[in-house]
């Protein structure tokens, strides 16, 4: 088991900031970098809010620190996990709500705070003993939390092959699958995506790929989501994807909808235990929809899957399968928050295309049969009789 912490910026205020406050920071950061993992938000804001509280720091400090944040937060793979969090449920909190806020939806082993805020804990009724104070002159709860480093953790070095065999004991069938996953449609419109947004296409020809962009999008979750319960076994019960384990927490945890309404809503509809997305893409401006579409383009997915594309291409040995795995994994958590961020959207593929002739005809015999006093059944009624 590795422990994870969530930092406050605070924790480096420059009047608490002591020599020997200097050197257990240097042995945080090398619990870290050794068998650790910082937890952090995706918009960067707790990131950013530790390297503004640095700048305070003496110069000696200052620059040392910077340089270790640096190293870590550049090299993240397997030290540093990303979370991403709903922009609606934050923003209203400040930088310590928010660390506290990202440990819970987490489930991050700590939150390492200073001084002032765990005074504000404290008064406020949120302090638990997995709180733990940054080290100072006195109460110094961090050798607690250090020690919990070295006595508790195992390096990812260490676990066993076995965690992995459960998800795909075939690698030549794993392999075949994986290869008309990267290849859906979804990759290559967003390709196209970006080319238009570079030349700065119409709305016209932007909501024509978009359109496109979503049916590939909605292919590959329908082939992806038939695997979650069993992926998502071997993610939580695999110590060495501790780190891929919390973002799929903060996915669980930001979630409002149910598998069913996000069926529902990859085809313009939606159900009533769900609730509505709040912003509806036909009604964005140019603006807003290249920003969206910027974002979604831009979105880890993306990156992760071409990595798996260079290894599928690298000669097959049981490293490269192993390493195959595990990209797939991190393939998959990219995908559960790409579902989370589009929750918030309200988008109808069909909307503004052409009927056909005989479609037509079918709604005016169903409006028909409904006046006639013909019975209608919700989605959620036909889901339960149908089992589903």
């Amino acid at each position: 088991m590795r422990i994870s912490a969530v930092l406050d910026s605070s924790v480096f205020n420059e009047v608490d900031f002591t020599p020997t406050y200097a050197m257990h920071t240097e042995e945080f950061l090398n619990s870290i970098q050794k068998s650790g993992l910082l937890i952090v938000d995706s918009e960067n804001k707790l990131q950013n809010a530790i390297f503004e509280q640095i700048k305070f720091l003496p110069t000696k400090h200052q620059q040392q620190l910077q340089i270790r944040f640096q190293e870590l937060f550049k090299n993240k793979r397997g030290k540093v996990v990303e979370c991403y969090i709903l922009s609606n449920d934050t923003s209203s909190r400040n930088l310590l709500d928010y660390a506290y806020y990202l440990r819970a939806v987490s489930k991050a082993d700590t939150l390492i705070v200073g001084r002032e805020s765990l005074k504000i804990l404290k008064s406020d009724q949120r302090y638990d003993e997995d709180i733990v104070l940054w080290a100072g002159n006195t109460d110094n709860d961090f050798e607690k939390l250090y020690q919990r480093f070295y006595d508790k953790l195992q390096s990812i070095d260490t676990r066993s092959q076995s965690d992995m065999e459960n998800a795909i004991t075939h690698s030549t069938q794993f392999n075949n699958w994986l290869a008309s996953i990267v290849n859906e449609e979804v990759f290559t419109s967003r390709e196209r995506l970006i080319t238009l947004l570079e030349k700065k296409g119409s709305y016209e020809a932007l909501e024509r790929e978009f359109r496109e962009f979503f049916n590939g999008y909605y292919t590959l979750a329908l082939e992806l989501e038939e695997h979650e319960e069993s992926v998502l076994n071997i993610i939580k019960g695999t110590d060495a994807l501790a780190h891929l384990k919390h973002r799929v927490s903060a996915v669980e945890t930001q979630r409002k909808s149910s598998p069913l309404g996000r069926e529902a809503r990859r085809m313009g509809m939606s159900i009533h235990s769900d609730p509505m997305p709040k912003v509806k893409v036909a009604a964005l401006s140019l603006g807003g929809f290249q920003t969206l579409l910027q974002t979604l383009c831009n979105c880890r997915l993306f990156v992760s899957r071409n990595r798996l594309v260079k290894l599928m291409e690298t000669e097959e040995s049981i490293e490269i399968i192993d390493r195959l795995r595990i990209e797939f994994y991190e393939f998959f958590v990219c995908y559960l928050e790409l579902e989370l961020f589009l929750e918030d959207y309200d988008y109808d593929p069909d909307e503004g295309l052409e009927l056909r002739p005989e479609f037509i005809e079918s709604l005016k015999r169903e409006d028909e049969y409904i006046k006639a006093g013909g019975e209608m059944f919700t989605l959620e009624e036909v889901a339960k009789r149908l089992g589903i």
